[in-house]
């Protein structure tokens, strides 16, 4: 890791931890949940963002409060890197905080290569034994869904979320097509090499396989996602776009260094360095040694609607992922009030939109202090490659 928090609060801060016994509580809101029938199963395992690029954004401390969409819950953990003092996980979606509790307390009660074998990196065949011994420390409402679906835990949690098995598909059908070259491409350590070799992939061939696979009704169709290009702007051709933002990303940077990647072209990690932030050795230590000290409080609600539980003047940060590519522009005018009533001074926001990020309601452009050149930076470097992002600081 390129930064360490040094703070000595670190060390002293209020010894609060996530109280796992009490049920998320719920927002009613229904008119405000367009996913109501995604819920009930796990959308996303894994962690499909570079949350590098929300831990420079955000510049957080252990004194700082942060609002984080829960998704796969690798992204909650990753923001304890840097070990604020409370992060509220939102999710509209029960099972997506139901899989960040078991992943937290399994990081609580299993050292470094056994978490790695239970959520399904490593081979191991006792997952559901071990289960059985964190199982106790569960909420009521996590427990009866795992215990009611044992197969997503024999298989390894990490690579079973309905984004996740999409991409097994995917996986074979590159490897059926170009196998020797994607074991090439994961074999470069060089970027000069690997965009040498890259040149003769824009085939018409390789392009139509890879752009059939991207199009908007074969990834409705078979992704099952909620549908991340709902507001992706209908002059925007998705297919080539995504085939465009990986060609760009992979002449820049090496290819096993994505964890996304990894996933995309063989649907698990073959590149262990490379994985996400908390689960990596180092950072696993500090990360479970932050559970001691951070409070995650859950919550199952869309953003919006739990913010509005949230009095003024509440968040540091705000870790919104791509969650304004799929609201209307008056559902994201409504998530941008919210924002700004519950913003601290000076508070951070890092938000990103999938191929472009919709510009601010106009009352907010002069409210938020934004930095285009750190904008433009991530946009390039981070791993997920698609994402344009907002980053700045919140204004009185």
């Amino acid at each position: 890791m390129e930064h360490e928090s040094t703070s000595p609060s670190a060390q002293t801060s209020e010894p609060v931890s996530w109280q796992a016994q009490s049920p998320a509580p719920t927002v009613q809101n229904p008119a405000a949940i367009p996913w109501r029938r995604y819920s009930g199963r796990i959308n996303y395992s894994s962690c499909n963002e570079d949350s590098h690029s929300e831990l420079e954004a955000l510049r957080l401390a252990p004194d700082k409060r942060v609002l984080c969409v829960t998704a796969g819950g690798g992204r909650v953990l990753n923001l304890l890197y840097d070990r604020p003092r409370e992060i509220m996980a939102v999710d509209v979606n029960p099972t997506q905080n139901h899989l960040l509790e078991l992943k937290i307390e399994a990081m609580r009660a299993l050292a470094y290569e056994p978490y790695l074998a239970f959520l399904g990196v490593r081979k191991t065949r006792d997952r559901l034994a071990v289960y059985q011994g964190i199982r106790p420390s569960l909420s009521s409402a996590a427990r009866d869904y795992f215990d009611t679906h044992p197969k997503l835990v024999q298989r390894g949690v990490l690579f079973q979320g309905s984004l996740e098995r999409f991409l097994v598909h995917v996986a074979r059908i590159v490897h059926v097509v170009r196998p020797f070259w994607v074991k090439r491409l994961f074999s470069f350590e060089n970027v000069a090499e690997q965009r040498h070799f890259i040149e003769g992939w824009n085939t018409r061939m390789w392009r139509f396989v890879v752009e059939t696979l991207c199009r908007r009704s074969f990834l409705e169709l078979f992704s099952r996602d909620p549908g991340f290009w709902r507001f992706v702007p209908p002059e925007v051709p998705l297919h080539s776009r995504i085939f465009d933002c990986i060609h760009r990303y992979l002449c820049n940077h090496v290819a096993r260094d994505s964890h996304l990647l990894q996933l995309v072209f063989f649907a698990r990690y073959i590149y262990e360095p490379a994985m996400p932030i908390y689960l990596q050795p180092r950072p696993y230590e500090r990360i479970r040694q932050a559970l001691a000290t951070t409070r995650i409080t859950p919550v199952t609600a869309p953003i919006t609607a739990a913010l509005a539980t949230v009095g003024d003047g509440n968040f540091d940060a705000y870790s919104i992922a791509d969650v304004s590519s799929y609201l209307s522009e008056t559902d994201f005018g409504a998530l941008m009030d919210q924002i700004m009533r519950t913003a601290r001074p000076a508070a951070r926001i890092c938000s990103r939109g999938i191929f472009v990020h919709r510009p601010l309601p106009g009352e907010y452009t002069a409210r938020i202090s934004r930095d285009p050149d750190l904008e433009q930076r991530l946009s390039l470097d981070d791993l997920a490659m698609v994402h344009e992002f907002l980053v700045g600081s919140v204004q009185a």
